[in-house]
């Protein structure tokens, strides 16, 4: 549910939203959390830390597969999926915020020569 929201997102803003939503219910969820601190502390602070954290995501995904930890690795599983989710819609909307001003600079540029 996360990540098809995150996908229909418009804006960044609502991104992170979404992303400290999904972060404090992990936080709060009955399990024993099976990911580190590193990647449920709040803030986020812009595109590179979710960038970080899927990073961090995917090398504990890869341990918890070595121990065979099939809990860890549907939880982390999902996290990847959301956070990756995220790095995507974040990346589409970069782009169309570039895009008008790259168009516009062309326009502004052809008119002054």
């Amino acid at each position: 549910m996360f990540a098809d929201t995150i996908r229909c997102a418009n804006t960044e803003h609502e991104i992170y939203f979404l992303l400290t939503s999904y972060i404090e219910s992990v936080q709060s969820c009955d399990k024993p959390c099976r990911v580190s601190d590193h990647l449920t502390r709040l803030p986020l602070n812009g595109t590179a830390d979710v960038r970080e954290r899927f990073g961090h995501l995917m090398i504990e995904l890869d341990a918890a597969s070595k121990r065979l930890d099939d809990d860890s690795c549907t939880l982390i599983s999902e996290a990847v999926h959301i956070f990756g989710s995220a790095l995507s819609r974040l990346s589409v909307l970069d782009e169309q915020q570039c895009r008008p001003q790259s168009i516009a600079a062309v326009v502004l540029d052809a008119q002054a020569a």
